[in-house]
Protein backbone atom coordinates (compact mmCIF):
# COMPACT_ATOMS: atom_id res chain seq x y z
CA UNK A 1 0.00 0.00 0.00
CA UNK A 2 3.01 2.46 0.95
CA UNK A 3 4.95 1.89 -2.03
CA UNK A 4 1.55 1.93 -4.66
CA UNK A 5 1.42 5.43 -2.70
CA UNK A 6 4.89 6.32 -3.66
CA UNK A 7 4.74 5.25 -7.13
CA UNK A 8 1.55 6.93 -7.45
CA UNK A 9 2.74 10.14 -6.16
CA UNK A 10 6.35 10.01 -8.39
CA UNK A 11 3.82 9.10 -11.47
CA UNK A 12 1.85 12.18 -10.70
CA UNK A 13 4.53 14.52 -10.14
CA UNK A 14 6.38 12.92 -13.38
CA UNK A 15 3.21 13.66 -15.45
CA UNK A 16 3.36 17.36 -14.26
CA UNK A 17 6.66 17.77 -15.06
CA UNK A 18 5.73 16.52 -18.60
CA UNK A 19 2.65 18.88 -19.12
CA UNK A 20 4.61 21.61 -17.93
CA UNK A 21 7.54 20.84 -20.24
CA UNK A 22 4.83 20.92 -23.35
CA UNK A 23 3.66 23.85 -21.87
CA UNK A 24 6.97 25.20 -22.39
CA UNK A 25 7.49 24.34 -25.65
CA UNK A 26 4.51 24.95 -27.11
CA UNK A 27 4.46 29.02 -25.85
CA UNK A 28 8.30 28.87 -27.41
CA UNK A 29 7.03 27.76 -30.59
CA UNK A 30 4.17 30.13 -30.68
CA UNK A 31 6.50 33.04 -30.12
CA UNK A 32 8.95 32.07 -32.70
CA UNK A 33 6.01 31.81 -35.23
CA UNK A 34 4.40 35.15 -33.61
CA UNK A 35 7.92 36.82 -34.41
CA UNK A 36 8.77 35.16 -37.89
CA UNK A 37 4.59 36.73 -38.39
CA UNK A 38 5.76 39.99 -37.46
CA UNK A 39 9.29 40.03 -39.40
CA UNK A 40 7.71 39.31 -42.42
CA UNK A 41 4.55 42.03 -42.05
CA UNK A 42 7.54 44.31 -41.84
CA UNK A 43 9.82 43.07 -44.54
CA UNK A 44 7.99 46.07 -46.80
CA UNK A 45 8.61 48.65 -43.90
CA UNK A 46 4.97 49.36 -43.74
CA UNK A 47 2.83 47.56 -40.65
CA UNK A 48 -0.81 47.60 -42.10
CA UNK A 49 -3.99 47.76 -40.21
CA UNK A 50 -4.85 44.56 -41.25
CA UNK A 51 -1.53 42.57 -40.28
CA UNK A 52 -1.55 44.56 -37.14
CA UNK A 53 -5.54 42.78 -36.71
CA UNK A 54 -4.06 39.44 -37.86
CA UNK A 55 -1.15 39.46 -35.34
CA UNK A 56 -3.75 39.99 -32.64
CA UNK A 57 -5.87 37.09 -33.61
CA UNK A 58 -2.80 35.02 -33.60
CA UNK A 59 -1.72 36.37 -30.50
CA UNK A 60 -5.17 35.45 -28.87
CA UNK A 61 -5.40 31.87 -30.31
CA UNK A 62 -1.85 31.16 -29.04
CA UNK A 63 -2.56 32.80 -25.48
CA UNK A 64 0.28 35.12 -25.76
CA UNK A 65 0.73 38.00 -23.59
CA UNK A 66 1.14 41.39 -24.09
CA UNK A 67 4.82 40.99 -22.02
CA UNK A 68 5.60 38.06 -24.74
CA UNK A 69 4.96 40.19 -27.65
CA UNK A 70 6.70 43.17 -26.23
CA UNK A 71 9.68 41.14 -25.60
CA UNK A 72 9.28 40.07 -29.04
CA UNK A 73 9.20 43.45 -30.64
CA UNK A 74 12.00 44.67 -28.51
CA UNK A 75 14.13 41.72 -29.59
CA UNK A 76 13.45 42.75 -33.52
CA UNK A 77 14.04 46.01 -32.41
CA UNK A 78 17.22 45.37 -31.10
CA UNK A 79 18.86 42.92 -33.86
CA UNK A 80 17.72 46.28 -36.43
CA UNK A 81 19.51 48.33 -33.68
CA UNK A 82 22.45 46.13 -34.19
CA UNK A 83 22.76 46.05 -37.85
CA UNK A 84 22.66 50.05 -37.81
CA UNK A 85 25.64 50.59 -35.30
CA UNK A 86 28.01 47.71 -36.80
CA UNK A 87 30.81 50.55 -37.95
CA UNK A 88 30.16 52.51 -34.51
CA UNK A 89 28.11 54.73 -36.39
CA UNK A 90 24.65 56.01 -36.74
CA UNK A 91 23.78 57.63 -40.02
CA UNK A 92 20.59 59.60 -40.37
CA UNK A 93 18.64 57.13 -43.14
CA UNK A 94 19.56 54.35 -39.95
CA UNK A 95 18.26 56.91 -37.51
CA UNK A 96 14.97 57.24 -39.34
CA UNK A 97 14.52 53.60 -40.16
CA UNK A 98 14.77 52.80 -36.21
CA UNK A 99 12.63 56.03 -35.42
CA UNK A 100 9.82 54.41 -37.60
CA UNK A 101 10.51 50.65 -36.69
CA UNK A 102 10.19 51.86 -32.60
CA UNK A 103 6.34 53.42 -33.98
CA UNK A 104 5.58 50.19 -35.84
CA UNK A 105 6.31 47.92 -33.12
CA UNK A 106 4.65 50.07 -30.42
CA UNK A 107 7.98 50.37 -28.48
CA UNK A 108 7.94 53.45 -25.85
CA UNK A 109 11.71 54.93 -24.68
CA UNK A 110 11.07 53.40 -21.23
CA UNK A 111 10.87 49.61 -23.37
CA UNK A 112 14.05 50.43 -25.18
CA UNK A 113 16.18 50.58 -21.90
CA UNK A 114 19.98 50.11 -22.13
CA UNK A 115 19.28 50.01 -26.65
CA UNK A 116 17.54 53.34 -25.73
CA UNK A 117 20.55 54.62 -24.48
CA UNK A 118 22.99 53.63 -26.23
CA UNK A 119 21.24 54.86 -29.22
CA UNK A 120 20.55 59.16 -27.65
CA UNK A 121 24.13 58.68 -27.57
CA UNK A 122 25.64 57.75 -30.84
CA UNK A 123 22.31 60.67 -31.59
CA UNK A 124 24.45 62.65 -29.68
CA UNK A 125 27.40 61.76 -31.61
CA UNK A 126 25.99 62.14 -35.03
CA UNK A 127 24.97 65.72 -34.49
CA UNK A 128 28.07 66.44 -32.52
CA UNK A 129 29.72 65.28 -36.13
CA UNK A 130 27.55 68.27 -37.87
CA UNK A 131 28.89 70.90 -35.32
CA UNK A 132 26.07 70.54 -33.33
CA UNK A 133 27.05 71.14 -29.90
CA UNK A 134 25.08 70.84 -26.93
CA UNK A 135 24.74 73.26 -24.32
CA UNK A 136 24.99 71.77 -20.20
CA UNK A 137 25.16 73.54 -17.53
CA UNK A 138 28.49 74.88 -15.88
CA UNK A 139 29.88 73.74 -12.77
CA UNK A 140 32.46 76.15 -12.92
CA UNK A 141 32.96 79.94 -13.80
CA UNK A 142 32.66 81.03 -16.84
CA UNK A 143 33.21 84.49 -18.71
CA UNK A 144 30.99 86.15 -20.74
CA UNK A 145 29.80 84.50 -24.04
CA UNK A 146 31.37 81.05 -23.12
CA UNK A 147 29.03 78.29 -23.29
CA UNK A 148 29.66 74.87 -21.35
CA UNK A 149 29.32 72.02 -23.98
CA UNK A 150 30.60 69.20 -21.45
CA UNK A 151 30.39 67.75 -18.28
CA UNK A 152 32.18 64.72 -17.26
CA UNK A 153 34.13 62.76 -14.06
CA UNK A 154 37.72 62.66 -14.95
CA UNK A 155 40.58 61.53 -13.07
CA UNK A 156 43.79 63.29 -14.17
CA UNK A 157 46.87 61.02 -14.68
CA UNK A 158 50.66 61.62 -15.30
CA UNK A 159 53.06 58.98 -17.19
CA UNK A 160 55.92 56.75 -15.10
CA UNK A 161 59.59 56.57 -16.99
CA UNK A 162 59.82 53.56 -15.76
CA UNK A 163 62.90 52.23 -16.13
CA UNK A 164 63.76 48.11 -16.93
CA UNK A 165 62.70 46.13 -19.55
CA UNK A 166 61.06 47.80 -22.79
CA UNK A 167 57.22 47.95 -22.98
CA UNK A 168 54.93 48.22 -25.47
CA UNK A 169 54.00 51.59 -26.50
CA UNK A 170 50.45 52.83 -25.50
CA UNK A 171 48.11 53.52 -29.31
CA UNK A 172 45.93 55.88 -29.71
CA UNK A 173 43.65 57.49 -32.17
CA UNK A 174 45.49 61.43 -33.30
CA UNK A 175 42.89 63.94 -34.07
CA UNK A 176 44.46 67.78 -35.79
CA UNK A 177 42.67 70.40 -34.75
CA UNK A 178 43.48 72.29 -37.84
CA UNK A 179 42.43 69.18 -39.66
CA UNK A 180 39.23 69.29 -41.53
CA UNK A 181 38.51 65.62 -41.32
CA UNK A 182 36.20 64.40 -39.76
CA UNK A 183 35.82 62.29 -36.33
CA UNK A 184 36.80 58.88 -36.77
CA UNK A 185 37.36 56.71 -33.39
CA UNK A 186 38.60 53.87 -35.57
CA UNK A 187 42.24 52.57 -35.57
CA UNK A 188 43.96 50.77 -32.60
CA UNK A 189 43.59 52.20 -29.04
CA UNK A 190 45.33 51.32 -25.75
CA UNK A 191 43.25 51.18 -22.31
CA UNK A 192 45.07 53.55 -20.24
CA UNK A 193 43.63 52.22 -16.77
CA UNK A 194 45.04 48.95 -16.79
CA UNK A 195 48.60 50.13 -18.04
CA UNK A 196 51.59 50.57 -15.24
CA UNK A 197 52.27 53.39 -16.72
CA UNK A 198 49.81 55.77 -15.76
CA UNK A 199 49.14 57.08 -12.91
CA UNK A 200 46.36 58.41 -11.65
CA UNK A 201 46.96 61.85 -9.32
CA UNK A 202 43.72 63.55 -8.93
CA UNK A 203 39.71 63.35 -9.15
CA UNK A 204 37.59 65.87 -10.30
CA UNK A 205 35.84 66.87 -13.26
CA UNK A 206 36.35 67.67 -17.21
CA UNK A 207 34.41 70.50 -18.34
CA UNK A 208 34.69 71.39 -22.15
CA UNK A 209 33.66 75.19 -22.92
CA UNK A 210 32.97 76.89 -26.54
CA UNK A 211 36.67 78.53 -25.09
CA UNK A 212 38.69 75.71 -23.22
CA UNK A 213 38.84 72.64 -21.87
CA UNK A 214 39.21 72.24 -18.01
CA UNK A 215 39.93 69.68 -15.36
CA UNK A 216 38.95 70.62 -11.94
CA UNK A 217 40.52 68.47 -9.36
CA UNK A 218 41.07 68.11 -5.52
CA UNK A 219 44.43 69.11 -5.92
CA UNK A 220 44.68 70.82 -9.82
CA UNK A 221 43.57 72.93 -11.99
CA UNK A 222 44.09 73.17 -15.62
CA UNK A 223 42.93 75.14 -18.58
CA UNK A 224 43.55 74.38 -21.95
CA UNK A 225 42.18 77.54 -23.77
CA UNK A 226 41.32 76.07 -27.49
CA UNK A 227 43.01 78.79 -29.21
CA UNK A 228 46.32 76.76 -28.32
CA UNK A 229 45.15 73.11 -28.70
CA UNK A 230 46.82 71.54 -31.32
CA UNK A 231 46.11 67.70 -31.23
CA UNK A 232 43.32 65.39 -29.37
CA UNK A 233 45.26 61.61 -28.67
CA UNK A 234 42.01 60.00 -28.26
CA UNK A 235 42.28 56.14 -26.36
CA UNK A 236 40.32 53.53 -25.20
CA UNK A 237 39.25 54.97 -22.33
CA UNK A 238 40.68 58.50 -22.29
CA UNK A 239 42.00 61.64 -23.60
CA UNK A 240 45.49 63.33 -23.99
CA UNK A 241 45.38 67.55 -24.95
CA UNK A 242 48.44 68.56 -26.64
CA UNK A 243 48.98 72.21 -27.12
CA UNK A 244 51.03 73.86 -29.96
CA UNK A 245 54.97 73.29 -29.41
CA UNK A 246 54.22 69.62 -27.55
CA UNK A 247 53.46 70.10 -24.54
CA UNK A 248 50.99 68.22 -22.71
CA UNK A 249 48.37 68.61 -19.75
CA UNK A 250 48.73 65.07 -19.01
CA UNK A 251 46.06 62.33 -19.36
CA UNK A 252 42.06 62.20 -18.49
CA UNK A 253 40.59 58.98 -17.92
CA UNK A 254 36.67 59.54 -19.01
CA UNK A 255 34.05 56.93 -18.99
CA UNK A 256 33.34 58.10 -22.25
CA UNK A 257 36.29 58.82 -24.03
CA UNK A 258 35.08 58.98 -27.52
CA UNK A 259 31.96 61.55 -26.51
CA UNK A 260 34.85 63.88 -24.91
CA UNK A 261 36.93 64.03 -27.57
CA UNK A 262 34.13 64.52 -30.45
CA UNK A 263 32.94 67.24 -28.55
CA UNK A 264 36.06 68.77 -27.14
CA UNK A 265 37.56 67.96 -30.92
CA UNK A 266 34.76 70.03 -32.56
CA UNK A 267 34.82 72.83 -29.94
CA UNK A 268 38.15 73.69 -30.33
CA UNK A 269 37.71 73.88 -34.34
CA UNK A 270 35.22 76.23 -33.91
CA UNK A 271 36.91 78.72 -31.43
CA UNK A 272 39.97 78.32 -33.90
CA UNK A 273 37.95 79.34 -37.00
CA UNK A 274 36.51 81.87 -34.43
CA UNK A 275 40.20 84.08 -33.74
CA UNK A 276 41.35 82.97 -36.65
CA UNK A 277 39.08 83.10 -39.76
CA UNK A 278 39.98 81.25 -43.27
CA UNK A 279 41.07 82.97 -46.16
CA UNK A 280 37.00 82.95 -47.92
CA UNK A 281 36.34 84.12 -44.60
CA UNK A 282 38.15 86.83 -44.66
CA UNK A 283 37.48 87.54 -48.12
CA UNK A 284 33.84 87.46 -47.55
Amino acid sequence: MREALIFGVLGSGLAMAGLAWFIHVRRKRARQQYRRKLELALADGTLSSEEVAELEQFRESRDLTHAEVRMIARAIYRTALRHALDDAQLTEQEDQALRKLQVQLALSEGDLGDDGRQLARLRLLARVEAHELPAVDAPIHLVPNEVAHWVVQASLADRLDLPGRSRPGIEGVTLRVASDAGFSAAGPRSALRPNEEILPVDLGILVVTSRRTVFQGAKRTISLPHARLETIVLYADGLRLEETGGATRGDFLVDDAELTAAIALQAARRRRSEIRPTESDRSA
